[in-house]
């Protein structure tokens, strides 16, 4: 019972500092992380504590297929070039970025568990980058992009996690086995995923009824993630597909209505879980805190603050060399599409926010 009571109680918190929020005109992110810390010191309050397999079941399927879902897929397609520039290569770049300055600073940090370290900080997220954008009216394509980007990214930061975690276990890699690995998880994932989004249409056209469509649907990311995790391929991916499958078929199989309500469903689960997880963010700092009282603040806070110095900072360097150099060099590219302003590029560079 106390577990449910606290539950309501962060659910109500933050409903209040999503209206501070509104009414400061700030991304609710802000506040609802810096709440959740406020909690975590509140004297007699019980510490919060998540099991990471539950968390990542419950907060990333949902929120990847409804992000997925809303996607304009002919733009997603005709963006695939700078989306996978960002959501892999940015990625794997920023992890050795990361692993490099760690072992600089750490050198007994064994190289493979610095970057495992790299792969947990580099992905930007599709929560927080949502949260931002709502607030400013940017250009479709940068939008475009930065939601393409949050949508794919985690899978390959998780499967270059995962093969780090490997290789600090074993103590040897295979960078061939790695490769094949990446394809797979990714391939794999995206398979499972058109799957479970092609069953649910087939259940859709089998059924006439709202609520039985909509809970459908919220079980069809699950039941991909799910599926494929088991599979041992990527579950985040699946999700993803399966939401983009959904989303591109909404107008054959849905009825004006069921997309009416469905949207209503799933904006409300959207904010559900993106409040409820950065408030559970902000809460675990009371555990983190104990776990450290042992070690050098100082050291722990300035390598807190080289990394995330690192992670703006690389983002940057991969932005515009990647952006400029394929233009410079194919005139055909120039003249297909034209190289952004540096005023857009330096928007791109700073929406790299880290999230769930």
């Amino acid at each position: 019972m106390a577990t449910f009571e606290l539950l309501l109680g962060l659910i109500a918190f933050c409903v209040v500092l999503t209206l501070v929020a509104q009414r400061l005109k700030i991304p609710v992110a802000v506040p609802l992380v810096l709440g959740g810390m406020g909690l975590a010191f509140i004297p007699g309050l019980p510490t919060i504590e998540l099991d990471p397999e539950l968390a990542l079941a419950l907060f990333l399927p949902p929120l990847l297929q409804i992000s997925a879902y809303r996607t304009d897929w002919p733009a997603f397609r005709t963006q695939l070039r700078p989306i996978l520039l960002l959501a892999v290569g940015a990625v794997f770049f920023t992890a050795i970025a990361v692993a490099v300055v760690a072992k600089l600073m750490v050198p007994s940090l064994p190289w493979w568990a610095a970057v495992a370290l790299g792969a947990i900080v580099a992905p930007p997220d599709a929560v927080a980058a949502a949260s931002v954008l709502k607030q400013f009216k940017l250009p479709k394509r940068m939008v475009v992009i930065l939601e393409g980007e949050s949508l794919i990214n985690d899978a390959s930061s998780l499967v270059l996690y995962r093969f780090a975690v490997a290789a600090v276990a074993a103590g040897t890699v295979s960078y061939g086995g790695g490769v094949l690995q990446f394809v797979g998880a990714a391939v794999g994932g995206a398979v499972v995923g058109w799957v479970a989004g092609r069953s649910a249409m087939w259940i859709f056209a089998r059924i006439d009824d709202t609520l039985l469509d909509i809970t459908v649907s919220l079980l069809a990311g699950l039941t991909a993630y799910l599926a494929a995790e088991a599979l041992h391929v990527s579950g985040v991916l699946a999700a993803v597909v399966c939401g983009l499958v959904l989303g591109r078929q909404q107008h054959a199989q849905f009825t004006a209505k069921t997309r009416l309500e469905m949207n209503a469903v799933w904006g409300f689960v959207e904010f559900l879980l993106s409040a409820l997880v950065f408030m559970l963010i902000g809460t675990q700092l009371r555990g983190i805190v104990e776990r450290l009282a042992n070690d050098d603040t100082w050291q722990l806070v300035s390598l807190g603050l080289v990394i995330s110095a690192t992670l703006v900072v690389s983002r940057f360097v991969w932005i515009f060399p990647t952006t400029w150099l394929p233009r410079a060099l194919s005139r055909q590219m120039r003249q297909d599409n034209p190289t952004p302003s540096w005023r857009e590029l330096t928007v791109l560079s700073w929406a790299g926010m880290r999230g769930v």
